[in-house]
């Protein structure tokens, strides 16, 4: 459901901290969890650098990165990808904050979202309760973010082509050490003013 302009009711509603928000709270620690989680005993695989990178970002690229949630293969480490269509639907619940609904609507019930919340989460625990992936331990240390590489030939950015022509200039010259230094006076050198 897209909001394709804000409720009149919205007009004058104001904001304040209500249960849904604790329940988005919620969703964004077990959204962290799944893409930093590290199985013991398994191989090592890393987090993609994009998707680290949108979810430590801005507001404005988290919300992008809710709605692709579903279709991000590489968001977790591949034993607990089973998790994904979970964190999908979750997430596909927050796309719309209720702030901007009409008073009529059933979302925008305060305990609209955490009660979806827990009939998903509970469903999924459910269904998948024997699976494996349930019950393999992580180890304390979170998943590593791959390293961004670059084609040497091909600069990937406007400034890293500037460091690069920076970097074929020659140095400016600059004057000896001896130069730069102040000369030194001989005390007895020096006249007394005045006397």
């Amino acid at each position: 459901m897209l909001v394709r302009k804000p409720s009149a009711d919205s007009t004058n509603r104001k904001w304040r901290h209500e249960l849904d928000h604790d329940a988005e709270s919620v969703f964004w620690v077990l959204l962290y969890w799944a893409v930093a989680a590290q199985p013991a005993k398994l191989e090592k695989e890393k987090i993609v650098a994009a998707t680290w990178a949108i979810l430590t970002g801005s507001v404005d690229y988290c919300t992008l990165f809710l709605q692709s949630l579903g279709r991000n293969k590489e968001l977790t480490h591949s034993v607990y990808q089973p998790l994904v269509p979970l964190l999908s639907d979750l997430a596909d619940i927050l796309i719309v904050d209720r702030h901007w609904l009409d008073d009529y609507e059933t979302r925008n019930d305060p305990e609209y979202v955490p009660e979806a919340f827990q009939r998903l989460i509970l469903q999924f625990i459910l269904d998948n309760r024997d699976e494996a992936y349930m019950t393999i331990p992580v180890v304390d240390k979170s998943r590593n973010v791959k390293a961004i590489t670059r084609h040497l030939g091909l600069p990937s950015t406007l400034s890293s082509r500037w460091h690069s022509e920076a970097s074929r200039k020659r140095p400016s010259p600059q004057p000896s050490r001896e130069l730069r230094k102040r000369p030194r006076v001989d005390a007895k050198a020096v006249r007394t003013v005045g006397h």
